[in-house]
């Protein structure tokens, strides 16, 4: 690949973006299937190299690409320190992850840095960091769903069924107040279930998903939080967030949208452990709560077992 300007890097990767929304990447199946082309891994083994290139496509998407997104948004930043900023940052993950797995991601993160400081506008620049972050996150996504998270049944704690002594504070959940109404539907499932957006706690971040609706997203659950699931989103928002919520503290049903984490649309439907507080997007209609319980099982069996691809659309009603 070879690139005349940013514009002609921020197409191409546009372009790539949109070919993985729905479709696995050749990458991610060439590290589940053993055929990188240069076998990186040590005395022929592949896992190694998957583990961290998993980590660090996660890490590279959520960690330093979105923060990116904010700086180069700051105007009182110029487009000079941000370079010096995204080459103090980006070199050394996009050019391990070109090595380990990912050649046309490390490729394409090589001409932006070389073509950013060209930019014919700020606009420009900036169009051009959230596009590569949207791309990350998109092959972010596709590396979590396929990575073999059954392999931690082999690491349970000596009595997990037991109960952890609960977090949850009622007085802390957030209400949601006359929100706009939007459907969620699971296929191949056929589960459906209606919600409302948190318009009045958080209109910032609700207009930002209104205008990326309609939208089609591959599901997956949670392996830290507990009976929660999530999906990460084709949009980039780094809107204001007015309300956050602990996750212990949330009803079942309760929608979140974590920007810091990928863009992800969360849902959860029982009893979570964490409390950290995410930004609080919705809550699911109390008459369709308990419809989530077969959606968190399938899409459990999914992320740890079976590797079925269980596809979310959200819409407006």
């Amino acid at each position: 690949m070879s690139f005349q300007s940013l514009r002609d890097v921020v197409k191409a990767t546009k372009e790539r973006t949109a070919a993985i929304l729905h479709n696995e990447p050749q990458e991610i199946r060439a590290f589940r299937s053993g055929n990188l082309e240069n076998k990186a891994g040590s005395y022929g083994q592949y896992f190694g190299t998957w583990d961290i290139a998993a980590g660090m496509i996660r890490d590279y998407s959520m960690y330093t690409y979105y923060p990116l997104v904010h700086v180069i948004e700051n105007r009182d930043i110029s487009l000079e320190q941000f370079c010096f900023i995204l080459n103090s940052f980006d070199h050394s993950y996009s050019n391990y992850l070109r090595y380990s797995g990912f050649p046309d991601m490390g490729l394409l993160a090589f001409a932006l840095r070389e073509h950013l400081p060209s930019a014919e506008s700020r606009e420009e620049a900036i169009d051009a960091v959230r596009a590569f972050c949207a791309y990350t996150n998109q092959l972010a996504a596709w590396s979590f769903h396929y990575f073999p998270w059954g392999l931690g049944k082999q690491f349970v704690y000596d009595k997990p069924e037991e109960q952890v002594p609960s977090l949850m504070d009622l007085s802390r959940r957030v209400p949601i107040r006359d929100g706009r109404r939007i459907r969620l539907t699971w296929d191949p499932l056929g589960i459906s279930v209606d919600a409302f957006l948190a318009v009045n706690e958080n209109p910032e971040l609700c207009r930002d998903v209104i205008a990326a609706l309609p939208f089609r997203i591959l599901q997956d659950h949670a392996v830290v939080t507990g009976e929660s699931m999530y999906a990460w989103t084709p949009l980039i928002s780094t809107a204001p967030i007015q309300v956050r919520e602990r996750i212990c503290d949330a009803p079942k049903g309760r929608i979140r949208f974590s920007q810091s984490t990928g863009q992800k649309f969360i849902v959860q439907y029982g009893p979570t452990t964490e409390d950290l507080a995410q930004p609080v997007l919705g809550e699911v209609i109390p008459e369709h709560a308990d419809r989530l319980d077969e959606v968190g099982r399938r899409v459990w069996q999914s992320t740890f077992e079976t590797k079925e691809q269980i596809w979310l659309t959200v819409s407006l009603v």
